[in-house]
């Protein structure tokens, strides 16, 4: 349109002179305005995003790369209903839950391995092979008598289902999605196609035949070869290794490495005019024409196969930039040796030589390197036959070898890859520490892995043997939690204990533990079960990775009792933790005979470990009482004594000098028994913390008797306090 409107101004102006200058203008506008739109090749970003789209390409993968491949198969959402409580009155909780099942095909050539895979970019299955969220997994190499799957088979029937001979897959079945949002994530997967590096000719070997065999120049960790046609599909590698088309005896063939150049006076006959007068036409683009920065994007492998960037400037280059978009994986430093060699062949071809040659030259390569009499090196670009002579095009060759530099490949954003954790699962019985009398055992899961890879358990609670599993939830990494690294002594719950020191190894190095002042400590700081005794320590001193040394210590805190050993082995955590999982209320009153077991799962894992759980209940026994005493009753040295003591209460473990604690109990009731048993004599029974044993009474006990005093709680009766009669 433009070329008409301003041919006919410019006839109008300027006569047939106008005519044609409006013509040419003309015809620039409309080439801007209508020129098509340029055909693109295969983006880095094609590999980083899972599409499900139909007929869409799946790349052929060489070495090793990070593809996130497409959607092949997929089932609906599938949910799960886990219903638990409820009963005598009580509502139930019902939980839901959704897995999926689908295929994801990875390369159209045949693969070795499937390494790591990301899901939202964090790791699904690190390199250990152990996957993070529940699933079973499987994939098939891509071979030509590869099987159907048997799930999908199972799903669309046997005689439809295809076995996808050629493609390599994988297939997730019944994927768990909870930490996904409910929804199916962005799934990528590190696939190895090769053993080791390849390079342009491996490429082209696979996608052009046996022919095309070459050896390129640089080698590359991995590649995504795709395309409508090979040349595509090679187009970005030829371009990085400076591999080209060249002739030869055997006709046209890949070439990385240019012949040795060869002299072009050798193919000139004798009487032809000087060397100079050869040159019919010689062109040079202006350097403002070449690219000012070349910028090489690539895949690193050292940020799990992000994409990585390095630029190179050109010597003399204007101010636009050319951008490569380079499917590969190659290394920071590589990447910077490319990009610089790249910027280095910009100008390679600048200068361009047409030359008058005899038909000796047509032995010469095409795109092999001559030189002329001043010693310049040109590439041949292509020679015409005419006559008795041929034409050649040369090319200006000046190669600069690359050398590899450091480089730097940026912050890497990657998801750590922790190696397979050992995990270690304790249950606690803990005493009543919050001022309230408990009404059934309080129970807690502590859990931790040897590493920070681990993701915790899933837990079940089994009261007895033929009784179906209670699913109690799942149980994250404790903040501290380990086990007596040396055997630990018996110390006084009314003193400080400076004379012994816990030493403790924690399940991971990672985990730590601080010192707090004696104001803070008793304040109720660094709580900690050991065992079944509930302990306080002041200081925390690590000795090594993992292992602490714990003194000045409080013992028998929450009216817990003090063995006269606590074994290597035994167990430990800090109670203060809220990663701890509280067993309810209603689960943990089947504790209290002694039969139930507790059930745990790793995260991901199908194998169930079981600890057994002796008889709980610690919260629920009263405290022994303490400063048991006897005072004779004044009638002579043979009369009868009163025994006294001082009445504790687990509605208050704490210490209260001249405070009359409440019972804690919904009476008050004493048991007193002689120690050892005397025939014929009944406990005691009383409603204070007062007995009168009259003179007959002590007479018929035997020398060395003492007296077992507990109180009746309304569960249990609490630990005695012996009192010697002697």
């Amino acid at each position: 349109m433009a070329t008409l409107v301003l041919t006919v101004v410019g006839g109008l102006v300027g006569g047939p002179v106008g005519a044609a200058i409006g013509a040419f203008a003309g015809q620039q506008i409309d080439g801007a305005i209508f020129k098509p739109k340029g055909r693109e090749g295969p983006r880095l970003a094609d590999l980083k995003v899972q599409a499900s789209t139909y007929g869409q390409q799946i790349p052929k993968l060489f070495g090793t790369i990070r593809v996130a491949g497409s959607v092949i198969w997929a089932t609906d959402l599938i949910e799960h209903r886990n219903k638990r409580g409820g009963g005598k009155g009580r509502p139930s909780t019902t939980e839901y839950s959704y897995t999926v099942s689908l295929a994801v095909a990875l390369s159209a050539r045949r693969i070795r391995a499937i390494r790591r895979i990301w899901a939202d970019g964090n790791l699904l299955r690190g390199s250990s092979g152990s996957f993070s969220e529940r699933c079973a997994f499987r994939w098939y190499d891509g071979g030509e008598d590869q099987p159907a799957d048997p799930l999908i088979a199972s799903a669309v029937g046997l005689a439809s289902a295809s076995g996808f001979r050629g493609l390599a897959y994988a297939v997730f079945e019944e994927l768990e999605l909870a930490s996904f949002g409910n929804r199916i994530p962005s799934l990528t997967f590190e696939v190895e196609a090769d053993p080791g590096d390849v390079d342009a000719g491996d490429v082209a070997e696979q996608l052009l035949g046996e022919g095309a065999r070459c050896s390129g120049r640089w080698p590359f960790r991995g590649y995504a070869a795709s395309g409508d046609r090979a040349r595509e599909a090679l187009a970005p590698l030829f371009e990085a290794d400076a591999v080209r088309l060249t002739s030869g005896p055997d006709g046209w063939g890949l070439d990385a490495d240019a012949p040795a150049p060869v002299a072009l006076a050798d193919f000139s006959e004798a009487h032809r005019r000087a060397a100079s007068a050869d040159r019919i036409e010689q062109r040079r683009a202006p350097l403002s024409a070449l690219p000012g920065l070349i910028r090489l994007r690539h895949y690193d492998p050292a940020r799990d196969y992000q994409l990585g960037q390095q630029a190179a400037g050109v010597a003399g280059g204007g101010v636009r930039e050319e951008r490569i978009d380079l499917p590969a994986v190659l290394p920071a430093d590589s990447a910077r040796a490319l990009a610089q060699a790249l910027a280095a062949a910009a100008g390679d071809g600048r200068e361009t030589i047409v030359w008058q040659a005899d038909l000796a030259a047509l032995a010469l390569t095409v795109g092999g390197v001559v030189t002329l009499a001043d010693g310049s090196a040109w590439r041949l670009a292509a020679r015409t036959v005419r006559d008795t002579g041929v034409t050649i095009e040369l090319n200006r060759y000046q190669p600069i070898a690359a050398c590899v530099v450091g480089a730097d490949p940026g912050m890497p954003v990657a998801a750590p890859d922790w190696p397979d954790a050992e995990a270690m699962v304790h249950l606690f019985d803990l005493p009543g520490t919050d001022g309230t009398p408990a009404a059934s055992p309080r129970l807690v899961v502590a859990a931790a892995g040897s590493n920070d890879g681990w993701r915790g358990a899933d837990i079940w609670f089994r009261p007895a043997a033929e009784i179906e599993p209670i699913a109690l939830g799942m149980v994250r990494p404790a903040a501290a939690l380990g086990m007596l690294s040396a055997p630990l002594g018996a110390g006084s719950p009314c003193l400080f204990d400076t004379m012994n020191a816990v030493d403790v190894t924690l399940a991971n190095p990672s985990m730590s533990l601080e010192s707090v002042d004696d104001m803070v400590l008793l304040g109720g700081a660094n709580r900690a079960m050991l065992g079944g005794e509930l302990v306080q320590f002041a200081h925390a001193e690590m000795t090594a990775p993992g292992r602490w040394r714990l003194s000045r210590l409080l013992r028998g805190r929450g009216g817990t009792l003090v063995p006269a050993l606590h074994e290597a082995g035994t167990p430990f955590v800090l109670i203060d933790d809220p990663a701890l999982l509280t067993v309810p209320p209603d689960i943990a009153r089947l504790a209290e005979g002694g039969t139930s077991a507790l059930q745990w799962a790793a995260r991901a894992r199908t194998d169930i470990a079981e600890i057994a759980i002796g008889p709980a209940g610690r919260a629920l026994l009263p405290l022994a009482p303490v400063h048991g005493r006897l005072r004779t009753d004044g009638t002579g040295v043979a009369g009868g004594v009163h025994v006294e003591w001082t009445r504790r209460s687990r509605a208050d473990t704490g210490w209260r000098d001249h405070v009359d604690l409440s019972a804690g109990e919904a009476r008050e009731a004493w048991r007193v028994e002689a120690v050892p048993a005397v025939p014929g004599l009944a406990a005691w029974e009383t409603t204070t913390p007062l007995l009168h044993l009259d003179a007959a009474t002590i007479a018929a006990l035997p020398p060395g008797t003492a007296l077992s005093i507990r109180q009746v709680g309304d569960f249990a009766l609490s630990p005695p306090l012996l009192l010697s009669l002697t």
